[in-house]
């Protein structure tokens, strides 16, 4: 199937196909929030999350994109990802982490639904391209220029993934290794100083951070790598350090006892036990960074922070909203995804229902 676009008066209109998947995807949010304990109702629920394998092949392409539906191109490695690929991730794991943690019908049918949710909001805002253009034509029906010209939405957002993406995998490594280390005894005089230096990683703005990296490294992607890095390295590191310290010692002294050696303890005995506080931590960070690697844009390295840095310097407020409203609502789902993986790998004694 192809979607059909038509173009009145230099503005495209919005496909019924767009329209049909952000409905469903709303009926689904809305039945997610009912209780329905019946068995049968639970396998129809399942059947339901499971229909983007049936409505993938309906969808089609935003033909405006120039290489059809590129969602990530990391560094000199030209790897071309299709966009939805992004989106049934998503629902999969949405799929798993509910069957994970599913003690009864109630809390397995809604995750169920709210995966079908999750595949289909993100495929009508991020892969429609006449939606944005729909929206922002009503909020601005006298803008000359409603949608950026470089580029789609879909292109921004895989740029805005790669740097959100490499900068949260470097700065929770980092981050983790750091809390760890200060909290051996060995390197526990290290503590004051990883402080100061993590503090002062969210002291500094970011844009001044990319501004001092320019000159060093020069424009593009690392600049804004290197400020995401440093910017999202307090959360990781604290909680990381919190969370260690708040393992009792009394435990830690029983397994010490057993025979377990420091390597066993930390990885079965603390690490488990501080899971919960640590992963908040990398959601917090990852979620900052979401944020914060707009301001990219002014190192070159694009996102959607280019649209929202142009609109501002040519008073077109259509391109900022443009690259603010993706920016948002990437946000919001991925900080409610961690925080389904925070749950599901938080130790049952330790889970708090909500």
């Amino acid at each position: 199937m192809t979607e059909e676009v038509t173009v009145t008066q230099g503005r495209r209109q919005v496909p019924v196909i767009s329209l049909i998947w952000l409905g469903l995807a709303v009926l689904l949010l809305v039945l997610s929030f009912f209780s329905v304990p019946l068995k049968d109702a639970r396998f129809a629920g399942e059947s339901a999350s499971l229909a983007p394998n049936f409505w993938l092949p309906t969808l089609a392409p935003d033909t405006n994109s120039r290489d059809g539906m590129t969602l990530i191109s990391v560094g000199a490695i030209d790897t071309g990802i299709p966009f939805w690929i992004l989106a049934f991730v998503f629902a999969g794991l949405e799929l798993w982490l509910a069957r994970i943690f599913a003690q009864r019908d109630e809390k397995l049918i809604r995750p169920l639904f709210r995966a079908a949710t999750v595949f289909l909001a993100f495929w009508s805002f991020f892969g429609h391209l006449p939606l944005w253009d729909a929206l922002l034509s009503t909020i601005f029906p006298r803008s000359p220029q409603i949608l950026y010209p470089r580029t789609t939405v879909i292109e921004l957002t895989a740029q805005h993934l790669e740097l959100v993406i490499v900068s949260s995998v470097i700065t929770i490594g980092i981050g983790l290794a750091l809390g760890i280390m200060v909290t051996r005894a060995q390197f526990r005089e290290f503590l004051p100083l990883v402080s100061d230096f993590v503090n002062a990683g969210q002291t500094v703005p970011t844009l001044g951070i990319v501004a001092i990296m320019v000159p060093i490294i020069g424009l593009g992607f690392w600049p804004a790598i290197v400020a995401l890095i440093l910017y999202g390295m307090l959360p990781v590191v604290r909680n990381a350090i919190a969370g260690l310290e708040a393992v009792d010692p009394f435990v830690i002294d029983s397994a010490r006892g057993m025979g377990m050696t420091p390597s066993q303890i930390l990885w079965q005995i603390e690490l488990p036990n501080a899971s919960r506080i640590i992963l908040a931590g990398i959601r917090t960070s990852v979620v900052i960074n979401i944020g914060t690697a707009a301001l990219g844009a002014y190192a070159g390295s694009g996102g959607l922070g280019v649209p929202i840095a142009g609109g501002l310097s040519q008073t077109i407020f259509p391109f900022v909203l443009l690259g603010a409203l993706p920016a948002a609502l990437l946000a919001i789902l991925i900080d409610y995804v961690l925080e389904r993986i925070e749950f599901v790998l938080t130790p049952k004694g330790l889970q708090i229902e909500k």
